[in-house]
């Protein structure tokens, strides 16, 4: 490696190093593999059309950003790359912006301190915008099947083109978000459905195995709930879970997820929270919804199931919540009690 540049002092290297970072049209990233930390440009956040810093430093803001149907290629591209089964790290697909369009950006990257397992312990890399070389791309291949078919008055043939399918596209966008939202939400409380929670589980799941986070999964049941409905009414019933399902949601973070289980039963998946902190949030949880008037004739509590992920399937991560849960009621409800592993093989 070539030395550019010589400085006297950290500080001044720090400065030039901050200057060029602000200058150049890619925007870079440092991933540290210590503290899950990832630092981005003032470029990075420009390119992409959001406010320079508006974003936690971490692995979650990038790969919320990859268009789904790019996601799987990316991700086993980087595993690779960590793992150093792939030496080199350079691939294309698509980022969210913030106008929620998608643009093509070019990701290169490089290994600068393993682990001594040889797991990469920081990457520096940068994301350069290829939009206009991907447009002047598929304008190439477009023309030249219409050169090859014969057609005649290209440049008209094309202007019409672009109008309709632009009307197509925005109409087609419109019905597809449409048709996402009701097949992944819960329709009376507005949560996440069940589908929606098991893809994202498994989502997590595997998130948690490829940075070495924490991963902690609640589950919860509303006590005595069919008295409710018995003498209050259905009605009153589902207004109880609407406005439970809000109040929790607004009291989570933003790569927090719940969604209803079915009936009464909620879940919540909690990434990068181990089982200490989890059950904070839940007890939290506990006491937000006891402490929720809907009237003078009605309380409601819940109880609380929390586990943390150990290696586990989906199945037995979801039945060791549910355990907790079971245990939770057994011991008196409107409580939160937890089961680990190993918990849960002594209790088998």
């Amino acid at each position: 490696m070539s030395l550019t540049y010589r400085h006297a002092s950290r500080e001044d290297a720090d400065d030039t190093l901050n200057q060029i970072l602000d200058l150049i049209v890619e925007g870079t990233w440092d991933w540290d593999g210590h503290t899950g930390t990832v630092r981005r440009s003032p470029n990075w956040y420009r390119m992409l059309g959001y406010e320079v810093g508006i974003f936690r430093e971490d692995v979650f803001t990038w790969e919320n950003l990859i268009h789904p149907d790019d996601y799987a290629a990316v991700m086993q591209h980087i595993e690779g790359f960590i793992k150093g089964e792939n030496p080199t790290y350079c691939i294309e697909y698509r980022c969210l912006r913030a106008n929620h369009d998608y643009m093509w950006i070019r990701d290169r990257a490089k290994i600068i301190e393993r682990f001594p397992d040889g797991r990469a312990a920081r990457i520096i890399g940068a994301h350069l915008d290829i939009q206009q070389e991907k447009r002047l791309q598929q304008e190439l291949e477009a023309k030249v099947q219409l050169l090859q078919r014969g057609k005649i008055r290209l440049e008209q043939l094309i202007e019409d083109k672009t109008r309709e399918l632009e009307f197509k596209n925005t109409e087609l966008k419109r019905r597809i978000a449409e048709i996402e939202y009701y097949s992944n939400t819960d329709t009376l409380t507005g949560v996440a459905n069940r589908k929606s929670f098991e893809e994202n589980l498994i989502k997590e799941i595997s998130r948690a195995k490829r940075y070495h986070h924490s991963l902690s999964l609640a589950m919860f049941d509303l006590d005595f709930f069919k008295e409710i409905n018995d003498i209050h009414g259905h009605a009153t019933g589902d207004r109880v879970l609407r406005e439970i399902a809000q109040a929790v949601q607004v009291n989570l973070r933003g790569i927090d997820l719940l969604a209803r289980w079915g009936g009464e039963e909620f879940t919540l998946i909690l990434p990068n929270l181990a089982l200490e902190d989890a059950m904070l949030v839940a007890e939290k949880l506990r006491g937000l919804i006891a402490g929720n008037s809907f009237d003078s004739s009605l309380s409601v509590t819940a109880s609380f199931g929390v586990t943390e992920f150990d290696d586990d399937s989906v199945d037995t991560l979801l039945r060791r919540a549910d355990a907790a849960l079971y245990q939770a009621k057994a011991r008196g409800r409107n409580r939160v009690e937890q089961q680990t592993k190993s918990d849960l093989a002594v209790s088998t």
